[in-house]
């Protein structure tokens, strides 16, 4: 049985191979695979599989890295296999390419030093030394050209989103607040452990291929791939360099289309693929779990204009009105004693710890993200109209550096999405194979 040899590089940033340095195996891989072959096969790996830009993708390029997938994949090599893989791996060579030679555009490259850190701790994830892993790719027969291209091709493209494409993407502070306090509303609810793989569709001259590429790599899983690897070799989406790990995240998150096809999955099913904006989405639930706000606790103070439940219209209005005033005036948690001494409509209480999770839902939802020292929107409680101050918090439900980043991953997703779209509509590909 093949053994599988973990290519867990996306986590890391920095990773390559050196072909100078690892060039003395090409001859201990190539010789024997060649060696089985009839002549006119053996000529056959030279010929073009496809051209992009006057750059030939090798037969031989489009073997090699169907070898890398199907070890990295965990699957049972064979010629079905094989077979079935085959077109996918094509697009992703394309695609490679195509990034690469937007990088050489842009001056992108890649240094030996990432070449020597990317070799040794390849083989660290598989707990092997650098020969032992080396070695392990030439029993499997793989070119170690063919993991250079795929870990370089990685390396340039993620360098050129961070250039190009981050710095246009500003994650506010209002939108993580939005975010966080839509959660903290759905205490209680059910969030998903979500893996994806996400295939996009350029125009509807490739809408099928792009289906049956997803319906193949459907059929991998189930025949065992690991799924973390698959999203690795051939995902679209920002997740793929964590092996499409999406967090946990609540259906909302989700394009509509997701969402639906996730709220009838059990943790541990696959499904799809499932078409949305911009492509197809293949779905892993790992896990199931419920919101819990419960360890979250808040000091708190407030200031109460009373007011009967009775209480007119107009007196509503001018008690709204008056704790709209009040809240403009809050200046810190050292300031509510002093500011409702000095404008003697409102009286301010110490509320002292609370869990967030016992407070009722309209006074949670408008204090769970509320910055320490500032106040809330006046709301109006049996008692009165009522503005509260957070004076010290801690969060045990909500994880804002975890939100900013999946709205940030999101983003940037979808950005590099539109830059590879463009780059492909912009190249000369000629697909021979």
């Amino acid at each position: 049985m093949t053994r599988k040899i973990r290519l867990g590089f996306g986590t890391a940033a920095r990773i390559s191979a050196g072909l100078a340095r690892l060039a003395g195996g090409l001859a201990l891989v190539l010789m024997p695979l060649v060696a089985a072959m009839p002549p006119a096969a053996a000529q056959s790996l030279y010929r073009a599989a496809a051209v992009v830009n006057d750059e030939v993708i090798s037969v031989l390029d489009v073997v090699m890295r169907t070898r890398l997938a199907i070890v990295a994949s965990g699957l049972q090599d064979s010629p079905e296999v094989r077979s079935r893989l085959q077109q996918d791996v094509l697009r992703t060579l394309i695609d490679e390419r195509i990034k690469l030679q937007e990088a050489e555009r842009l001056d992108i490259a890649v240094t030996e030093e990432q070449i020597d850190q990317a070799v040794e701790m390849l083989a660290r994830q598989n707990k092997l030394s650098r020969s032992q892993f080396l070695d392990a790719l030439a029993r499997n027969q793989i070119l170690p050209s063919a993991l250079v291209a795929e870990v370089r091709g990685e390396i340039v493209w993620r360098t050129l989103v961070d250039r190009r494409l981050r710095p246009t993407v500003d994650i506010s502070d209002e939108e993580i607040d939005e975010m966080a306090a839509r959660l903290a509303r759905r205490s209680g609810r059910v969030q998903h452990r979500v893996f994806e793989i996400f295939l996009g569709v350029d125009s509807v001259l490739n809408d099928n291929d792009v289906q049956r590429g997803s319906a193949r790599l459907i059929e991998e899983l189930r025949q065992g791939a690991d799924f973390g690897a698959l999203a690795r070799q051939f995902s679209q989406s920002a997740t793929a360099s964590v092996g499409g790990d999406l967090g946990w995240i609540e259906p909302e998150q989700l394009p509509e289309e997701v969402a639906e096809a996730l709220a009838n999955m059990r943790p541990g099913q696959i499904i799809g693929p499932v078409r949305s904006f911009g492509g197809y989405y293949i779905l892993w639930l790992r896990d199931s779990r419920q919101i819990s706000m419960g360890n979250a606790t808040l000091d708190l103070k407030q200031l109460l204009i009373p007011l009967p439940g009775s209480a007119s219209t107009s007196d509503s209005q001018a008690a709204l009105a008056e704790a709209n005033t009040l809240r403009a005036s809050v200046s810190g948690c050292d300031a509510v004693d002093a500011l409702a001494s000095q404008r003697g409509t409102a009286a301010a209480t110490d509320l002292g710890s609370v869990k967030l999770a016992e407070l009722p839902r309209e006074i949670r939802s408008a204090v769970a993200t509320l910055p320490i020292g500032q106040a809330s929107t006046p709301l109006r409680l049996p008692a009165g109209v009522a503005v509260l101050v957070v004076c010290g918090r801690e969060d045990g439900g909500i994880d804002r550096e975890r939100i900013r980043s999946n709205l940030m991953n999101r983003r940037l997703g979808m950005l590099a999405r539109r830059y590879l779209r463009d780059l492909r509509r912009a190249a000369n590909v000629d697909v021979r194979l």
